[in-house]
């Protein structure tokens, strides 16, 4: 079985992968709205989409991003994600 090449990527801001306030979860959601963004600084995955890529759940999902949210690293207003 093949495995699926992945062409996506994001450019992600090294202070906020290296806070030591954020959690993990937080720091991997990040990364990977920045994949979704690309060359952007906005993109729109719901939260569905953020957990089945990462393999985590939903309520770790909206944790994660209220993290964020606090931390004033993203915007968000529905499914609209803005990087800060």
């Amino acid at each position: 079985m093949s495995r699926k090449q992945y062409k996506t990527f994001g450019i992600v801001n090294r202070e906020v992968i290296t806070d030591p306030s954020l959690s993990k979860n937080a720091k991997v959601i990040y990364t990977l709205i920045c994949c979704y963004c690309g060359d952007k600084s906005t993109c729109y995955p719901s939260n569905g989409t953020i957990a089945d890529s990462l393999n985590i759940g939903v309520r770790t999902t909206i944790r994660g991003i209220k993290e964020l949210k606090d931390a004033k690293i993203i915007e968000r207003k529905g499914r609209f994600f803005k990087l800060i």
